[in-house]
């Protein structure tokens, strides 16, 4: 009885399961080129509204204090962090560490956004 009800489910929904399955497998093999094509980044490039107020290497340990002591981004191993922000929501800080070419950290309330970005101009990446 309970093999019957089975056959008759997969008869049913054959179109459904094929439908997933195959999203499935799309999801992963786009998951699996954007980690096999992303590049580490060389700057992390910080902008103030429309503005880019900064470009700090990867390859150098630091602290930068940012728009006026609003926020502070810190550099260590080749990774960038938001260490502090005053704003409310503290979503910058939270974003963690970065160090792939597109990866952005944006505290929206201070207008700022720190975006990882390549050796030269014209690095090519998935985000935009």
């Amino acid at each position: 009885m309970a093999q019957e009800k089975m056959k008759t489910f997969m008869q049913k929904h054959r179109v459904d399961i094929l439908v997933v399955a195959a999203l499935v497998l799309v999801s992963l093999a786009v998951l699996l080129v954007m980690n096999l094509t992303r590049q580490e980044g060389a700057y992390a490039e910080v902008t103030v509204g429309e503005t880019v107020v900064g470009r700090y290497p990867l390859s150098q340990n630091g602290t930068y204090t940012l728009n006026g002591g609003t926020n502070v981004l810190t550099i260590e191993d080749g990774y960038a962090y938001m260490s502090y922000s005053d704003c409310p929501d503290h979503v910058c800080e939270h974003t963690g560490r970065v160090k792939y070419v597109g990866q952005p950290i944006a505290c929206r309330p201070n207008r700022l956004t720190v975006t990882i970005v390549g050796q030269t101009e014209d690095s090519v990446d998935f985000v935009s």
